[in-house]
């Protein structure tokens, strides 16, 4: 059973391991210079996440100070401020007590750029690149992820070194990529990290969710019968107050045209004699003359 236990609580903290360390790379390499990457993820908002990283005595590696211990390291996050190491003086009084009132220090960067909760940047030569004739960019970004803050360092080095910069960048990319994953220990690895924001990955904003309204994808059609097809029936055909395109008024059929009226009879009393008509429905034309009555009136 013990056996069992252990075996668990050692595949926990690989995985917590596994989570919190930092992934890192040599992005750029020049003979004048480098740049580093690292990104790690935490499970803690960005607030609470900058204030472990302005306190490098809580998580920075004691094997990578200049006095063996990470306490004497402070950071004053302000601009011009200072990420500093105090060098305590080891001397004694005559009388054998520690005299600790005169103590040295050293500055491993010095503050350019602080926006809490956002962003920090420092400048300075780590570690063996202090006795050199380089200088140092480095760069860190919190950006808030689902359960956390993703963190990213980037250090851009650069100037005339007596060391190869195929041998010191690695070195270098180790040491940050370490550090970043005792920042991430300190502060709890965020198990299954995703890249997405907060933004990103939320619920929609109010923008978009006028914009689905607007689109009318959100809207039910109004049901047939109700009072907005009452209104388009009483609407004048030209004017129809809800918007819509009335239809069409069913054309009138052309009234059909009287049958023609058979042209009268004329009535004749003797057969032999002149035709006659009923008054108003004499021809136009004039019936023509007997022979007698032309001969008559000549």
């Amino acid at each position: 059973m013990r056996t069992a236990f252990a075996a668990l609580a050692a595949m926990l903290a690989a995985t917590t391991l596994a989570s919190a360390s930092a992934r890192a790379e040599v992005v750029q390499q020049a003979d004048n210079g480098f740049v580093v990457q690292a990104s790690v993820t935490v499970a803690t908002d960005p607030d609470a996440t900058f204030a472990m990283l302005r306190t490098p005595a809580k998580w920075w590696d004691k094997d990578h100070t200049w006095t063996g211990n990470a306490e004497n390291l402070y950071m004053d996050a302000q601009a011009g401020g200072c990420f500093c190491e105090l060098i305590p003086n080891e001397a004694t009084t005559e009388g054998g007590a520690p005299q600790r009132t005169l103590r040295g220090s050293v500055q491993h960067m010095q503050i350019l750029y602080v926006d809490p909760g956002r962003l920090l940047r420092l400048s300075g030569a780590l570690g063996p690149l202090q006795s050199e004739a380089v200088t140092g960019a480095m760069t860190l970004t919190l950006k808030p992820v689902k359960g956390g803050t993703r963190i990213t360092l980037d250090y851009v080095v650069g100037g005339f070194m007596r060391m190869k910069t195929g041998d010191i960048a690695p070195a270098v990319d180790k040491v940050l990529a370490a550090q970043l994953s005792r920042l991430g220990m300190a502060l709890g690895p965020l198990v299954g990290a995703g890249d997405t924001s907060e933004t990103d990955g939320g619920a929609p904003s109010d923008n978009a969710a006028k914009d689905a309204s607007d689109d009318g994808a959100s809207e039910e059609p109004a049901a047939p019968g109700g009072v907005s097809a009452l209104v388009t029936d009483l609407a004048p055909d030209d004017e129809v107050s809800s918007g819509e395109a009335a239809s069409p008024a069913p054309k009138e059929k052309p009234a059909a045209k009287p049958a023609p009226k058979p042209a009268p009879k004329p009535v004749a009393a003797d057969p032999g004699a002149p035709k006659r008509y009923k008054p108003g429905t004499r021809p136009l034309a004039r019936p023509a003359r007997a022979e007698d009555d032309e001969q008559e009136g000549r």
